[in-house]
């Protein structure tokens, strides 16, 4: 994992950073499920959907990702997480995820996300113990339970 790997509570200053490494992370999968890309609207629903809890992951002092979690449920949801495609398939996201596992079972509570079905990070969940526990028309609705 490279040096300097922090997370912390995103700014909203950051929005148009956070939006540029959304669209770089994710425009292909959102183009094949939904057709094509439209930058008012995919900047619309990223602005409208800051969630309660943002973390921002930077490597060396560069803004490189971000995590969205919910954990008002019974389940600590991971609504998204990405990374800029220069810091993919080094670790960061594995490290991440574990991350998100040792808290929920300190929590006692399982993991839940989604992820679109042309999106190949599905194995990157599968490798950490998610099992598919249902789908829609373009998701698969993932979990994980420690100790499951």
């Amino acid at each position: 994992m490279p040096a300097g790997f922090v997370i912390r509570p995103a700014m909203p200053a950051e929005e148009p950073e956070l939006y540029a490494i959304h669209r770089a992370a994710m425009e292909d999968y959102i183009v094949q499920t939904w057709g094509p890309w439209d930058d008012a609207d995919q900047q619309h629903r990223f602005a409208g959907s800051w969630p309660d809890l943002r973390l921002a992951i930077e490597i060396d002092g560069e803004l490189a990702g971000f995590l969205d979690l919910d954990e008002q449920g019974p389940t600590v949801d991971i609504a998204a997480l990405e990374l800029a495609p220069r810091w993919q398939r080094q670790g960061i996201g594995s490290a991440i995820i574990r991350a998100v596992q040792a808290r929920a079972a300190e929590l006692e509570r399982p993991v839940t996300l989604q992820v679109l079905k042309v999106n190949p990070a599905r194995a990157l969940w599968e490798r950490h113990g998610f099992r598919s526990v249902g789908e829609s028309e373009t998701h698969y609705q993932m979990a994980w339970q420690a100790g499951a």
